[in-house]
């Protein structure tokens, strides 16, 4: 590796080095000299035009701006002289002559650059007399307010669209001191990551909406916290007002999501206030209706209808479902609970079908990479995998990786429309495994790289019309490769020789397997015992007794929704330990404990990674809910089980250490030598859910504001998709469909909000 120049420069009297290439600002910002600055942000390119950081550089004829000016050997930097600070204040005077007096009434008062900087470099008086400028308001969406008379065109929110979020929604129409910052079309933004603009605006044009009026900043109280979404582990700031969760920001952790969040992350803590808010125990009554109760009544009810179960039908009959955004905590005192009551059938996965090489499952599902290294690979496959959807912090580093040179390939039913370049392989998922077998093939025999025994079988047999030779091109190359499986590919009933086909082109390529997992902590489930049942046939076998842990909505988190609740709805018990109560659970539920939604509880949260998180609850849970670990723990005293005792949730954690440990573990496992391809029929359509990233957890299904977005799901069935050409019947409901060149032929691909009653990857008549 070539070493980086070493440039020597002084800045306001004080000598540094410096890597050469490196801007004034940057280094200054290094060393803790502060520069003024309002369009300048270190992730986004250079734009230099608020001219703020103007700065007196010897022997150069005029200040010159310190985000768009290198350093140079020998550079000499004033940033508070006289000259540097007349220039500073001249440009503060320009930025004020439009802006509006709105500080007693705009959110961004008390946390605004502008008003920071008119402290420092604002004049006493204005010279300007002239009617300020302008604008008319724009509906941008339910997430953002905008006030666009406030904007001082620093363009951030502009850049953020183009270079990180992939989506250019907003840009600069006219110029001059007419340029204004909007959207090309009067329509809502439709990025999931757009909320990231109101962190970037410097003054008070971007807020957010769902939260507008609320408080000051300096009213609200700041608690770290994690996502509870998906297992990136992005890390947000959970702000409260008088002891409730008010707004959700960004938390900078470079090793994980840099300063992004997701706008689910910043917008979901809505739910905590839902409608369907577990608000006390619920046992049900004689007329089998569900009542409220006291907490000791209802946990008296817990035990006995549990230990009632067990010994009337056996341990073998009751089921657990761990949700994978529950706590590791939670996850750890659940399978404590049933290894104490004999019961073995225990799963976080809900989402899976196919559990064939169960028996060499690895230690935990991982990225199979650091995060940080994402942005530096040359070739990328995504397996059944969508970014955007599933992790779309991740998402921006894949796109970061696409403008750094790397080429990405994708299989699935449907383009999922990544916003970069992609080498989409769409087919039926009848053909995944034969596609897979294919570049298999053609890469381990350029690699030389023996083919695993246990497929060699099915590799040799397969055959496909898809033209496979630029994906397997992609991997037979020098370079960081990495095959990566998403929801789509672990829903796939033909999963476990996806599974062994995807590694085996890892190990051929020289590249890194992983997964982007199932909620917020399944590497967490993994290492707490709760991830080792297999939820097809606890559901298809139709147990006597069913208890549900977390977060659980049945009728949304199973990917066989139809066995879910035809399992549910025959059991003689079932107990929900939930902050929420769908309507579907309400029906189903024999007895409902609440439980303290998401920031509302201590707890820890393992990522894809293998980095455990451990955040402190923000507020106190809502009505007469508890902490779902003291549930646990209480329900496990109950019982009179032995290591029940612990006091504090850090004390749940300290006493498992061993448990946790990730240390040379990973993705790569033995080959299953039950493999086995599912017997598709050639003829007939198939269903392919469809999911909104809005619809995939039970917090984001109960936030107003993402519910009225675009990218939320659509509620109604019947003449919801617009088109009416071809009807198809499926259970008595007739809807729309259409043709399009993204879908695979001969599949049909479902949204699971419409609720429909099918089961998927099947055949459809019609």
């Amino acid at each position: 590796m070539t070493e980086k120049k070493m440039l020597s420069i002084e800045i306001d009297g004080k000598k540094f080095e410096a890597e050469a290439g490196r801007s004034v600002i940057d280094v200054a910002d290094e060393v803790g000299i502060p520069i003024p600055r309002f369009c300048y942000h270190d992730k986004l390119s250079i734009a230099a035009s608020c001219r703020m950081c103007l700065v007196d550089i010897e022997r150069m004829p005029k200040p010159m701006p310190a985000c768009a000016t290198q350093i140079a050997d020998g550079m000499i930097i004033r940033t508070r002289n006289e000259k540097a600070r007349a220039a500073q204040k001249s440009v503060m005077e320009f930025l004020l002559i439009n802006h509006p007096l709105d500080c007693p009434v705009c959110d961004q008062g008390g946390e605004c650059e502008l008003q920071d900087n008119s402290v420092e470099f604002g004049q006493k008086h204005s010279t300007y007399i002239e009617e300020k400028r302008h604008y008319e308001k724009i509906n941008i969406g339910p997430l953002v307010e905008t006030y666009m008379n406030r904007c001082i065109q620093c363009t951030r929110c502009v850049r953020f669209g183009e270079e990180i979020a992939g989506l250019r929604e907003l840009g600069g129409v006219d110029r001059g001191d007419r340029l204004e910052i909007t959207t090309y079309v009067k329509h809502s933004m439709t990025s999931e990551v757009s909320g990231n603009i109101i962190d970037l605006c410097p003054v008070g044009a971007l807020t957010a909406k769902p939260s507008k009026f609320q408080g000051r900043p300096w009213e609200y109280k700041d608690h770290h916290s994690v996502s509870i979404h998906d297992g990136l582990g992005t890390n947000t700031s959970i702000h409260t007002l008088r002891g409730k969760i008010a707004r959700v920001v960004s938390r900078e952790n470079e090793a994980i999501n840099q300063v992004w969040i997701a706008d689910r992350d910043r917008f979901s803590y809505e739910a905590n206030f839902s409608v369907d808010r577990t608000q006390a125990p619920m046992i049900q009554n004689e007329k089998q209706q569900l009542v409220k109760t006291d907490w000791l009544s209802g946990l008296k009810a817990t035990r006995m209808a549990i230990e009632g179960a067990v010994k009337n039908f056996g341990a073998d009959q009751v089921g657990i479902f761990v949700s994978p955004s529950a706590t590791v905590e939670e996850q750890l005192l659940t399978a404590k609970l049933a290894k104490g009551l004999g019961i073995n059938k225990i799963d976080s996965r809900l989402r899976q079908m196919d559990f064939t090489s169960d028996a060499v499952e690895p230690a935990f599902r991982s990225l199979g990479l650091p995060i940080a290294e994402v942005k530096a690979l040359d070739a990328i496959f995504l397996v059944g995998a969508d970014p955007r959807l599933e992790m779309p912090v991740l998402a921006i580093d894949i796109r970061t990786a696409v403008k750094n040179g790397a080429k990405v390939a994708m299989l699935n039913a449907y383009d999922t429309d990544q916003l970069h370049p992609t080498e989409a392989l769409i087919t039926s998922p009848k053909d995944w495994v034969n596609v897979l077998s294919v570049i298999l093939k053609t890469v381990a025999g350029h690699t030389g790289t023996a083919i695993a025994p246990e497929l060699s079988a099915i590799v040799n047999n397969a055959t496909t019309d898809v033209d496979v030779a630029h994906v397997a091109q992609l991997f037979m190359q020098e370079g960081k490769h990495w095959i990566v499986l998403g929801k789509d590919a672990v829903s796939h009933p033909d999963f476990s020789v996806i599974r062994a086909l995807a590694q085996n082109i890892a190990t051929a390529s020289h590249g890194a397997f992983g997964y982007l997992s199932e909620g917020a902590n399944l590497t967490g489930a993994y290492l707490a015992g709760v991830a080792k049942g297999n939820t097809h046939q606890m559901l298809t076998d139709g147990l006597k007794a069913y208890i549900l842990v977390g977060a659980i909505d049945p009728e949304h988190d199973f990917i066989e929704r139809k066995a879910a609740l035809t399992a549910l709805k025959q059991a003689e018990l079932v107990v929900a330990l939930t902050p929420f109560a769908s309507e579907a659970l309400l029906d189903l539920a024999t007895i409902i404990l609440p439980a303290a939604a998401w920031g509302e509880t201590d707890g820890s949260l393992m990522n894809v990674q293998g980095t455990l998180q451990t955040v402190k609850a923000a507020a106190e849970p809502l009505f007469d809910a508890k902490p779902l670990w003291k549930i646990l723990r209480v329900l496990g005293n109950e019982f009179e089980l032995s290591g029940f005792d612990y006091v504090t949730c850090a004390d749940v954690l300290a006493d498992h250490q061993a448990a946790l440990s990730t240390a040379g573990q990973g993705n790569q496992m033995p080959y299953a030598n039950n493999l086995r391809v599912k017997d598709w029929r050639n003829d007939a359509l198939v269903a392919v859910p469809m999911e909104s990233i809005y619809s995939m957890d039970a917090y984001a299904r109960r936030s107003e504001a993402l519910q009225a977005t675009p990218l939320a799901p659509r509620k109604r069935v019947t003449g919801d998709l617009s088109i009416t050409q071809t009807q198809w019947v499926i259970e008595g409901q007739e809807f729309g469909v259409r043709s399009t060149a993204k879908m695979a032929a001969n599949c049909l691909r479902i949204p699971r909000e419409y609720g429909l009653m099918i089961d998927y990857y099947e055949a459809i008549e019609g």
